[in-house]
């Protein structure tokens, strides 16, 4: 099903692609916006990294015995082989690397993987989301300035008296002590949260320049459609690679919100494909350009294993 469904929006997104005008962007897309797009990239999977580096830093440190902590450069690899994964196979099928990896090089243990997998996808979720309501809906610049506050101050209310309130529910509740001390202990921190919205707002931002360059739309549309393809990836029906599903989601989000733009849907359908090329292809390389490493990448130290082999 997800490989008839990636087919089909292809196939329609295809039949509307105007090559020549396609062809003629590319050509004209200066040289310092690809060096732009690929140093914005490269520092979007640096965010990630980091992210899980002291994530995964502050969950070795709790025990001793577990050994040393993976440095950047192991998260690095360990972020970008399981993105190659996730961009290669359908359904989202690839998210199983990431506690298949942890277990053989870091020796984690499955089940603490899963939940930080699960934390990885909830907390892109509300950040994307949010996002999303701040930029896709065609407010007046007045109700969005409104709308961008009232949602800023939400997430600084979140930040700042939301851990107090956990704590408080915590110390009457013992269920809710023990996820705070298995589940949030080593991820919901404000560090973790400012990584997660720079990754975004950074690639966001990349894609919306470079999308702007594919298709006759300013950046507030490219963002819009940067956007909407982000959104339709998180869909667990995709096809391979997320074709037809991906440049359905960007070419959705920008008619959507600005109708006016109609009339070059076909080039917005064409700028979609090619971002979504080169969104794809410096996934692939960067995971190819560091795999020699990462095979033969070690933990810092040795891991003890409580697991029978």
């Amino acid at each position: 099903m997800a490989v008839v469904l990636g087919a089909l929006l292809l196939g329609w997104l295809l039949r509307q692609v105007q090559w020549a005008p396609l062809g003629a962007a590319l050509a004209a897309t200066p040289a310092w916006l690809w060096a732009t797009a690929v140093a914005g990239l490269a520092l979007s999977y640096a965010l990630r990294a980091e992210r899980l580096r002291r994530e995964w830093a502050s969950w070795f440190a709790a025990d001793p015995a577990r050994g040393a902590a993976p440095g950047f450069m192991a998260c690095l690899a360990l972020f970008l082989t399981h993105n190659a994964a996730i961009v290669l196979l359908p359904l989202r099928a690839g998210e199983a690397g990431y506690p298949l990896l942890l277990k053989r090089r870091f020796g984690v243990p499955v089940g603490e993987s899963l939940k930080s997998l699960l934390w990885l996808r909830l907390q892109d979720a509300a950040v994307l989301a949010t996002l999303a309501a701040a930029w896709l809906p065609p407010l007046p610049a007045g109700s969005r300035a409104g709308w961008l506050l009232l949602l800023a101050g939400a997430w600084a209310l979140a930040l700042t008296a939301g851990p107090r309130a956990l704590a408080g529910v915590a110390r009457r509740a013992a269920g809710v002590a023990r996820f705070e001390a298995t589940w949030l202990a080593h991820r919901n921190d404000r560090a973790g949260w400012t990584l997660c919205a720079a990754n975004w707002v950074v690639k966001l931002a990349v894609l919306a320049l470079l999308l702007a360059a594919f298709a006759p739309v300013g950046v507030g549309a490219g963002l819009r459609g940067a956007l909407g393809g982000e959104l339709a990836s998180v869909l667990p029906l995709q096809g391979p690679a997320g074709l037809g599903t991906y440049e359905a989601g960007v070419w959705a989000a920008v008619m959507a919100a600005e109708p006016a733009l109609r009339p070059v849907g076909a080039q917005v359908a064409a700028g979609a494909l090619a971002l979504h090329a080169v969104s794809l292809l410096c996934a692939l390389a960067a995971a190819a350009m560091i795999m020699p490493w990462a095979r033969t990448a070690r933990p810092e130290a040795p891991l003890v294993e409580n697991e029978p082999r």
